[in-house]
Parts: C-alpha cells; sequence; structure tokens
C-alpha cells in the first residue's frame, strides 16, 4: 500500500472491478475463516492481499505464526520468523536514522509523507506485534541467547504497546470530554439547568471511559509524566502532522482492541514464566499482572478488530491448557478454567458452530472435569473438521493417541504415535520414546530394545527439556533389554509429568496401581513409590498417599540421578500438606527446600512454576 493511504479505505481494482477495499472487513473475514476450519481459504485470502494494507499483512504473516506454534516444526518455525520480520520491516514509521541523518543535511528537500492517525497506529501495534509473536517462537529454543534474543524483542514490543496503550486512552477521554462539552453547549442557560444535569454528564463520562478503563500496570510507570499525551495528537511522519479529526469513535474503539491483544497477551505470558527466565524479564524493565492481561484479552474478544477470535482463542488456552498445566488455581485445584471457557465458547458458538479449535478446546472442558469419554469424543470430531488442515489435525491426533495411552490401550496408542512420527516434523526423538514405551508396554520387548537405542542418536537440541529427558531415559537401555514392567512404568511417569493424572477419573486411576505392583526391580522403586504416591492421592487416599511419597524420598537418598523424581515427590507432599492449617508450614517448607535444594533437573521450568504459585497461595492464605 503506498504511504498516505488510510487503513480501512483503501482505493483498489479487486477482480477487476473499482471498488473500496475495506482491509478492516477483509481481514476479520480471514481470520474467521482461518478458525471456521478454513486455514487454506485463509490463507488465499491474506496472500492475494498482503500487499494492499499492512494489515493484510500482519493476517498473512500471522497465518504461518500460527502453524509454526500448533507443529513446533523447525521448517515452519523457521519460515514464521521470516515472513514476521518482514510485515514487522514494512510496517515502520520513518527511513530510520541513516536516511533520516542524510535528509537532515541534503541541500534537496524531499516533500514529507503525511499517513493517517489510524494508519500510524495500525502499523505500529502491527510491529508490535510481530515482535512478540517473534519472542514466543525464538523461546521455543529454551536456551539462554534465545531467552536474551527474545526478551529484546519483548522489550522494543512492550514499549510500544505500553506508548500506544497509553495514547488510544487519551484519545478516548479527550474525546469523551469533548463530547460533553458539547452537550452543556447545547443545553438551555436557564438557573441550573446544567447543574440539573450534572448526573446526565456524569453517565456520559462513565459510558465513553468504559472502552480504555483497564489501567496500566506498574512496570508502565517508567514512562515519565511528559511522555503522558497532553492534546489527541495526530500521526506524525518525517515532521509532517495528519489532523486527528479522521479518528472516529468507533475507530479508536477498534485500534484499543488490535492493543489490548498484544498488550494483553504479553501481560499473562509474563505473569507467568519461570523464575529464572522472570529474573532476565525484570532486569529488561518489565513485568507482567495477569488480570490487566485477561481484562484486556476479555475487551479484544468483543472488540471489531481483525484479532477479535485470536483473543477469545487466547483466552480459551490460558483457562483449558495453562491454568491446570501450571497449577495456576492452587496446587490441588486443576479445573478452576472451565467455567469461564465454556461461557466462553457458549457466547461464540454461533460464528463458530463446527470450528475444530472450539472442538478441541471443548474436549479440554471435559477432560479437566474427568469425563473422559465425552472428551475423547470431541477431539474424535475436531480431528474429522479439521480434515486437510494438518497442523490441527496433529494437534487432535496427538491428544486422541494420549486418551488411549492414559486407558493404557497399548497397540492403538502406539498407531497413533507412529502415524505423529511419521506425518510431524517435530520431535522425532520424542515419537520415538512414546512408541518404544508402547512396544515394551505390550510385551514386544525386541522391538521396544530396537526403538530405545533409536532415540538418543534422534536428539537434535539438548535444550530441549523433552528431548532431552527421552534421550537420557533410553539410554538405560543401549546395552539391555527394558522389561515389560519398567516400561509401562515408564509410561507412567509420562502421564505424571504431562501434569494428566488430576484429569483422570477412578476407573482411569485404578489400573495404574496395578502397573505399579507390578515393578518389582530394586532400582525402580524410588518412581515406583512416587507415581503410586500420586495416583493415591488423586483417589482420595491421602494417608496411603503420603506413606508412599515418604517412601519415595527415602528411596532416592544417595542416587546421583532422576533428581526430578525427588524435586516432584516434595511437590506432591506440599500439595496434601497445603489442605490443613496444622501442616501448611511444613507445606511451606517442602516448596522452599525445592527451590533451595534442587537444580538443573528435569522440566524443572515447569515445576518451578508451580512452586511459586503455591508459595503466593500460601501467603495469600495466611
Amino acid at each position: 500500500m503506498a504511504e498516505g493511504t488510510e487503513t480501512g479505505a483503501t482505493l483498489n481494482t479487486v477482480d477487476g472491478d473499482d471498488a473500496a477495499f475495506d482491509d478492516v472487513e477483509t481481514a476479520m473475514t480471514g481470520i474467521n475463516m482461518l478458525l471456521n476450519n478454513g486455514f487454506d481459504e485463509a490463507f488465499v485470502l491474506f496472500d492475494k492481499y498482503k500487499d494492499e494494507s499492512p494489515l493484510m499483512h500482519a493476517g498473512y504473516s500471522f497465518v504461518f505464526f500460527m502453524q509454526a506454534l500448533m507443529s513446533f516444526e523447525e521448517e515452519k518455525l523457521g519460515e514464521a520468523l521470516k515472513v514476521l520480520q518482514e510485515t514487522e520491516k514494512r510496517c515502520e514509521l520513518g527511513d530510520g536514522f541513516v536516511k533520516s541523518f542524510k535528509r537532515k543535511f541534503s541541500k534537496k528537500k524531499k516533500p514529507a509523507n503525511v499517513i493517517s492517525t489510524e494508519d500510524r497506529i495500525q502499523r505500529q501495534v502491527i510491529v508490535a506485534d510481530s515482535l512478540l509473536y517473534q519472542a514466543i517462537l525464538v523461546f521455543t529454543n529454551q536456551d539462554m541467547s534465545s531467552y536474551i534474543k527474545g526478551g529484546w524483542h519483548l522489550r522494543r514490543a512492550w514499549k510500544i504497546y505500553d506508548k500506544i496503550h497509553t495514547e488510544i486512552t487519551a484519545l478516548k477521554e479527550k474525546m469523551s470530554a469533548h463530547k460533553i462539552q458539547e452537550l452543556a453547549a447545547s443545553l438551555p442557560e436557564h438557573g441550573n439547568c446544567v447543574d440539573g444535569n450534572h448526573g446526565f454528564q456524569d453517565a456520559v463520562v462513565s459510558s465513553t471511559e468504559t472502552v480504555g478503563a483497564t489501567p496500566v500496570p506498574a512496570a508502565s510507570t517508567n514512562s515519565s509524566s511528559k511522555s503522558q499525551p497532553s492534546a489527541p495528537k495526530s500521526g506524525e511522519v518525517n515532521g509532517s502532522i495528519a489532523p486527528v479529526s479522521d479518528l472516529s469513535e468507533e475507530t479508536l474503539a477498534r485500534l484499543l482492541g488490535a492493543v489490548k491483544f498484544g498488550y494483553g497477551t504479553f501481560q499473562l505470558c509474563m505473569s507467568m514464566v519461570p523464575p529464572k527466565i522472570l529474573k532476565l524479564i525484570e532486569f529488561l524493565g518489565f513485568e507482567g499482572e495477569r488480570e490487566v492481561g485477561l481484562a484486556c484479552l476479555d475487551y479484544t474478544s468483543r472488540s471489531q478488530d481483525m484479532k477479535a477470535p485470536l483473543a477469545t482463542l487466547a483466552l480459551l488456552w490460558y483457562h483449558t491448557v495453562l491454568r491446570p498445566f501450571f497449577a495456576l488455581d492452587g496446587a490441588n485445584n486443576y479445573g478452576g478454567g472451565t467455567h469461564e471457557a465454556e461461557a466462553i465458547i457458549r457466547e461464540k458458538q454461533a460464528a463458530f458452530p463446527n470450528s475444530s479449535l472450539f472442538l478441541f478446546f471443548q474436549g479440554r472442558i471435559h477432560r479437566l472435569r474427568r469425563e473422559s469419554d465425552k472428551s475423547y469424543e470431541l477431539y474424535m470430531k475436531a480431528y474429522e473438521e479439521a480434515k486437510g488442515q494438518r497442523e490441527i489435525e496433529l494437534m487432535c491426533l496427538y491428544e486422541i493417541s494420549w486418551f488411549n495411552l492414559i486407558k493404557l490401550n497399548w497397540p492403538t496408542a502406539m498407531e497413533g504415535f507412529q502415524r505423529l512420527r511419521k506425518e510431524s516434523k517435530w520431535s522425532k526423538c520424542y515419537y520415538s520414546y512414546l512408541i518404544a514405551v508402547c512396544y515394551g508396554s505390550q510385551g514386544m520387548i525386541k522391538d521396544s530394545h530396537v526403538m530405545f537405542q533409536e532415540v538418543p542418536g534422534l536428539l537434535k537440541r539438548k535444550n530441549n527439556q523433552i528431548e532431552a529427558f527421552a534421550a537420557r531415559r533410553a539410554e538405560k537401555f543401549k546395552k539391555e533389554e527394558p522389561t515389560q514392567e519398567h516400561c509401562r512404568l515408564l509410561a507412567l511417569e509420562l502421564i505424571f509429568l504431562w501434569h494428566a493424572l488430576p484429569m483422570c477419573n477412578a476407573d482411569d486411576l485404578k489400573p495404574f496401581l496395578n502397573v505399579c505392583e507390578m515393578q518389582t526391580d530394586h532400582k525402580q522403586l524410588h518412581l515406583k513409590c512416587l507415581l503410586e504416591g500420586a495416583v493415591y492421592k488423586e483417589l482420595g487416599e491421602e494417608d496411603m498417599a503420603v506413606q508412599c511419597l515418604k517412601e519415595a524420598i527415602a528411596r532416592h537418598q544417595g542416587r546421583k540421578d532422576d533428581n526430578h523424581v525427588a524435586a516432584f515427590t516434595l511437590f506432591e507432599l506440599a500439595s496434601i500438606y497445603m489442605k490443613s492449617p496444622q501442616t501448611k508450614q511444613l507445606a511451606k517448607e517442602h516448596l522452599q527446600q525445592i527451590k533451595d535444594s534442587y537444580k538443573d533437573y528435569d522440566f524443572e521450568n515447569r515445576l518451578s512454576v508451580r512452586v511459586n504459585n503455591a508459595l503466593k497461595q500460601l501467603k495469600r492464605d495466611s
């Protein structure tokens, strides 16, 4: 799109006919296609019009981002990063330092290009979004250099979000004040007539301030009061100013929805980072507030911006995946987000009646409620609706395969993981480990041994926690064959580590006790006792759980490996002790022991987030 053309009102020739090309409406159409099982159609639409406006190019790059995020395949991740960088470059304002310096001292003064306020703000939001998405993708590498690079992207994004959020909120307030002045001027000048309408004016103020009422968090106070806009300023490029009159109240509301998506996602993500990364985040000068993030995403989900459906997805992901996985509602409350998620789906159902993504999240809701059969039914339906949409198909197939693993349906689970290994380009190391476990669990020891021997050689990134864990576990079987009992114990370990036990009903849990009782190898008794204790805990038999967990700690004494077993055992004990006022102090001691005494163990990041949340809960309850 040529500079100076207003976003949302670009005139183009579309399919040979002269027509006003509304990029706001077209972008919303594309995103709705994406969520209504039309990934390919959405891509075609955004690809066709990506050069018509920054907004359409942003939609184009977002399709790549979504595909990368769902698949985690290196090729997709690299492709998405490249397209996001292109979007960022296209939307940046100004010419950069060097060109600006040359222009300042050039004898030939080129006329400045003027863009509208709407276009300027839209472009800045897109740049911030592109940086945020790049940071999320970079973080998937899970090494320190990636954290630093991703942190730098986040810092740049945060500064833009903070500035634009403040500016739009100020513009809304000034527009509201202007409306009140017009109302006051139109009132009859008789006696106390103006005072008599004071309540009406308050109502106008209240109604107009509801948009953009989300408070700016503490991190934004780094900006001095001088940076707060004293008047509704317009876009400024190369010294030229466009009039602010081109911004309607409706446009401001949409732009606020646009900025709140990234602003809210940022806040939410920052509120859940592991302590190690949190130190880096705080060093870079920002922090996150979960409630602010949720309020922002809720606002965007109800706005007319193209990211409204995406905000809905983000909220569903938070309530059904992040909340239970990181135990954000407390160590013993795993289904806290189901009511909120169900309300969101009910409200949006008409717009996305057969969306495979919505069906997927409905499956998550029933899984959290321990309604495994209903959950499986919805995952299967989501899989069928997703036909031809590879990333969503694989995501559903993964859940279906895990359902069969939890049900101890070894052949069916193995078949699913074999398909994932073949069709997905993500972590053949991890899928091969799962296949080896399933082979061994059904007594196919020779096949299991061969597969275990392959796993360490498939390790691509040592900093990938899942692959590193799988390779380390498989390494033990390079020389000796596994036993059926050991393989079943390893399957149960994965179910535990993936935090799936709290989502299992009694019929699912009881067979796990048989798996534990089968184990006779004294070298595995520490793991067996942890898993047995965790199962008893979910069955509500807490005395037996404590007994098993204490034995796990005792049997781990003196071992130099499997430190994750001891750390997770202490957390399970603490979560039981947190339930009683008499043992809360003991719970706190166990949680502090995990923080102080255990470092560099498997899945440390995910457990450390749960530990921090549990300590916060104890502090609130005290």
